[in-house]
Formats: structure tokens, C-alpha cells, sequence
């Protein structure tokens, strides 16, 4: 009985830390498992590409298209000891949305600690999230190091030491040396400062509180010159360190800032990947109802009833949906961005309507808790069979179009089995299909002998040739007969049709008509016996 009285006080000494834990493991599970198992994506293919380069070649250069530095260093870094691998490749977006459970953890003194349970909670099983830190792309870092920027920032006003703001800018740096959209959550946060003080000083005037000295909110934030030039400095080496290939390209500096702005302004105006304005919110209805659901109810209570942090992350929130709804460029990755604030928003509602209606009306927090069990469990579901079931699926709406459909796995092994006929990495393969290239050009990379951009029209002999299927029946009349042919695709995808939303799909993604899809031929033979 002594024991198990110990073993209680334990627990609840250290439930925080238990429960943190259990968590984490929890996100680690969902994150490692299987993680190689999904043939790469079109833009995974391109970023291993390049950080196969630098990792064999020692060769980089800053790409706005794709994206800053800090993945092809980390991720050669990780080449260097585990090998150029799948799993390698996804694990370090694996890790930080790992991370961003215990993360979330420090910010339980606003949350609450059952609002910090149920956002580590989110954080770990969202369809968003959990795709995405399985996923060789960048997102998963800004959202992780603006998160704890935040929380830097919210730590240096309770504490005021400037060792918080010299963190904040280090995590804003790494976020820019990761992607551009850094400078939307810079922009939003920036805004939110001016706009509060705009209305605090509103508040004094309209109050009389302080008319004869109306700037005295002016005079607060001039007594904070150590930390806005701690923050500054911080992130500014920071951002120097990646963008000036450590100090050896110091040009970059500012052309690296100054050809970000100008190649995704041309993206939004060009709108190469366009939607509707409305486009993330069917994928956030469909995939993280609850989460959408509790924030929409905070946003309501937080007009009633302002809340300093309940307002900064309502402001966060609607900002960064009409940021992204409004930019041209429209891709389902994006959605993160705008979840990250939805779940904080979502978690202190919860923890607030669950504390309040245990006290006053009990009736209706069973009806809370039903709804937030119900709702989650279709949120769970739809993680669960995205991510481990429909990963290749153009039904799911997170699944851009460039996702090669698991039988492209086929291809690639018969060209390595053929391959292992004739003279392994030195057969010779034609491709005559330009827009493969950024698949073939990461799961090629140890064949020597590739001749891409072939010519129909040119004499057509390798041992493997790659084709798109329209060009295939030319192909086949050039090919002696000893040729074989394996049909394979590049990506498959779904227009999307009112009639489609069925409950049906909803439950299960179950579609009643085939995928369109973009086929390409392998052609192949063995050597004469």
C-alpha cells in the first residue's frame, strides 16, 4: 500500500512532465513509422535533388522557387552519417513535428493544462501537421520556429530579460533561412504590435486617462530599444550565416531577400497553381473539424470577452487565413499555416468552456465533450487513413496532383533489375519525357549514363527508354520486337465536382470514377543470351 501511495505522489508530481512525454512519444510513433514508405512527391524529388548536390558536389545556390537554405545543410548533414535515403530525407521534418509537442507544453500557462494537452494533442495527430512532418518540404520548420518565437516573445514580456528576444530572433532567422513565408508571419505580427498600440493609445484619449501625454505607449515601447536591437541582431546574423553560404557569398545577403520578394510576387500575379479564395477552407473543414469548430466558438467568445492572448491568436488567425486565401499561389501545405494559430485558438476555448461549464452547467459540457469526442474522432480517422492508407491518393484534397501514385515504385525497380543485367550504373537510359526529369533526376542519381531530352525523331536503343504514353505507340514501331513495356504514371488527380461530396467520400475518400493521370512507358530489355 506504501508503494503504491509513493507511486501516486510521483505521478502527480510529475504529471506535466508525464503527460509531455507521453505525448511526444505519441507524435514520435505517428512521424517514424513507415516514413520511407511513400514514393517521393514531385517537389520532395526536386529538394533531394539539390541536397544531393551539396551533398556529393559540395554545389548550392539560393532558389527562391525552392526555398531557403537551412534544409539542404541540415539534411546533408544527416546524408553524411545515414546515408542519401527516403527516411533520411523526411527524417528531420519527422523530428520538429515531433517537437512541436513538447513545445506547445511551454506555453501551458496560457493555455491551461488540459487546453495544453488537447493542442499537444492536435499538434501530433492533424492530418495537416502529421502529413507535412512526413513530407521533405519546408513548412514544418517555419511553423515550429515562428511557434517558438512566439513564445519567446510572450516569455521576454513576463521575465524582461533580453536572453528571450535574442532567442526569438534566432528562431525568425532559421525560420527565413527555411522559407519565404516567414515574412507573412513577420508582417502579421508586426501589424498586431502597431494595431494594439494604435489602440491602447485610442483607449487613453477616449478614456481621459492620459490626454496631456498621449505617447506615453510611444515612450514604453522607446524603453525597449535593448530588446528590438537584440531581436534584430540576432535574427540579422542568423539569416547572414545561411544566405551568405557562412560568409562566403556575401552578395547574398541582400539578393537573397531582394529575389525572394520578386519571385513570389510573380507567383501570386502568375497564379501557376491558382484556387479560389474559399480554397483552404473545404480542406479545413474536411480534415480538422474540430479544431475549426472550437476556434470559430473562441473567436465569438473573444469578442464578448476580450482576452489579451485569446485576441493575439484571433488576430493571428483570421489574418493568416486571408493572407494566404488572398495570395495567388494556392497549395495544400500552406494550410498549416494557417491551423498553427487555429489550434492554440481552439485549445484555450476548450480548456476555458470545460473549467467554466464544470462549475455553472454541467449539461452543457457533456454536450461540449460529446461534440469536441465525436468530431475528433472523425478528425483521428482522417488522419489515419491519409497517412497510412490513401498517401498516394488524389482523392485526398492534401495530396497535390504531383504525387506519383505508388506504382511508380514498379518502374523504378524493373529499371534497376534491368539495369543489373547490362552494366548496372553505367546503362545507358534515354528519356524522351521532359517533365519527368525531377523525379528521375533523385531516383536516377547513382546512373552515370542518362541522356535526357531525347528527340523522338533520334535513334532510340538504350536498354530502358522513358516515355510520355501519348508518344508510346511512335516509340513502339522504332523498337525491335525484343522490347518489353511497362505502363506506369507520374501523377494522377481529380477535378473536383459538387456530385463527388458524398458521405461516402467524406468517411472513406471513396470516389465513383477513375483518377486522370499523367502516364508514362518504360521500355526495356534484357541483353541476347
Amino acid at each position: 500500500m506504501t508503494t503504491i501511495i509513493r507511486m501516486q505522489r510521483l505521478v502527480k508530481r510529475y504529471r506535466i512532465q508525464i503527460e509531455m512525454i507521453t505525448l511526444t512519444l505519441f507524435a514520435a510513433i505517428l512521424r517514424l513509422f513507415e516514413l520511407e514508405r511513400r514514393v517521393f512527391h514531385h517537389d520532395e524529388a526536386a529538394v533531394g535533388h539539390f541536397t544531393y548536390r551539396l551533398f556529393t558536389e559540395g554545389v548550392y545556390s539560393y532558389n527562391p522557387a525552392f526555398h531557403g537554405p537551412f534544409l539542404y545543410y541540415t539534411t546533408s548533414s544527416i546524408y553524411s552519417i545515414l546515408g542519401d535515403t527516403i527516411f533520411s530525407s523526411r527524417l528531420l521534418p519527422a523530428i520538429f513535428g515531433v517537437l512541436m509537442v513538447p513545445l506547445v507544453f511551454l506555453l501551458r500557462d496560457r493555455l491551461g493544462r488540459r487546453g495544453t494537452i488537447i493542442a499537444a494533442f492536435f499538434f501530433a495527430i492533424s492530418p495537416s501537421f502529421l502529413y507535412y512532418s512526413r513530407f521533405f518540404r519546408n513548412d514544418i520548420f517555419v511553423a515550429f520556429f515562428m511557434l517558438a518565437a512566439i513564445i519567446c516573445i510572450l516569455k521576454y514580456s513576463d521575465q524582461k530579460r533580453l536572453f528571450f528576444v535574442a532567442g526569438a530572433g534566432i528562431f525568425i532567422g532559421l525560420s527565413a533561412a527555411a522559407k519565404e513565408n516567414t515574412y507573412i508571419y513577420i508582417a502579421i505580427f508586426t501589424s498586431y504590435l502597431i494595431l494594439t498600440y494604435l489602440i491602447d493609445l485610442l483607449s487613453r484619449i477616449l478614456k481621459k486617462h492620459s490626454i496631456e501625454d498621449p505617447l506615453q505607449p510611444l515612450k514604453t515601447i522607446k524603453k525597449e530599444y535593448q530588446g528590438i536591437i537584440t531581436i534584430l541582431t540576432s535574427f540579422l546574423v542568423v539569416y547572414a550565416l545561411f544566405y551568405t553560404d557562412f560568409f562566403s557569398n556575401p552578395q547574398g545577403f541582400t539578393r537573397s531577400f531582394e529575389s525572394a520578394i520578386t519571385h513570389w510576387y510573380n507567383m501570386h500575379t502568375r497564379e501557376r497553381v491558382g484556387g479560389p479564395p474559399y480554397f483552404y477552407i473545404p480542406i479545413l473543414l474536411l480534415y480538422e473539424l474540430p479544431i475549426v469548430l472550437f476556434a470559430a466558438i473562441g473567436s465569438l467568445q473573444t469578442l464578448k470577452r476580450p482576452d489579451r492572448f485569446k485576441r493575439f491568436l484571433l488576430y493571428w488567425t483570421l489574418t493568416s487565413l486571408a493572407a494566404y486565401s488572398y495570395l495567388g499561389e494556392k497549395v495544400p501545405w500552406l494550410t498549416i499555416h494557417i491551423l498553427l494559430p487555429m489550434i492554440l485558438l481552439a485549445s484555450t476555448t476548450l480548456n476555458e468552456r470545460l473549467q467554466e461549464d464544470q462549475k455553472n452547467n454541467p449539461r452543457t459540457r457533456e454536450i461540449l465533450i460529446a461534440v469536441f469526442i465525436t468530431t475528433t474522432l472523425l478528425l483521428t480517422l482522417a488522419s489515419l487513413q491519409l497517412n497510412y492508407q490513401n498517401y498516394t491518393n488524389p482523392a485526398e484534397p492534401l495530396i497535390q496532383a504531383a504525387q506519383p501514385p505508388q506504382r511508380f515504385e514498379e518502374m523504378l525497380n524493373k529499371i534497376d533489375e534491368v539495369a543489373d543485367q547490362w552494366e548496372k550504373y553505367n546503362t545507358t537510359i534515354q528519356v524522351t519525357d521532359t517533365a519527368i526529369e525531377t523525379q528521375l533526376l533523385w531516383y536516377l542519381r547513382d546512373y552515370r549514363n542518362i541522356k535526357w531530352r531525347v528527340s523522338l525523331d533520334s535513334e532510340l536503343n538504350a536498354p530502358l527508354i522513358i516515355a510520355h504514353d501519348r508518344d508510346a505507340p511512335k516509340i513502339q514501331k522504332k523498337l525491335e520486337n525484343h522490347y518489353q513495356r511497362l505502363d506506369s504514371a507520374k501523377m494522377n488527380w481529380y477535378r473536383f465536382k459538387t456530385s463527388d461530396i458524398t458521405p461516402e467520400y467524406i468517411l472513406w475518400r471513396e470516389m465513383a470514377r477513375p483518377p486522370d493521370e499523367y502516364g508514362i512507358v518504360l521500355f526495356y530489355r534484357y541483353p541476347a543470351e
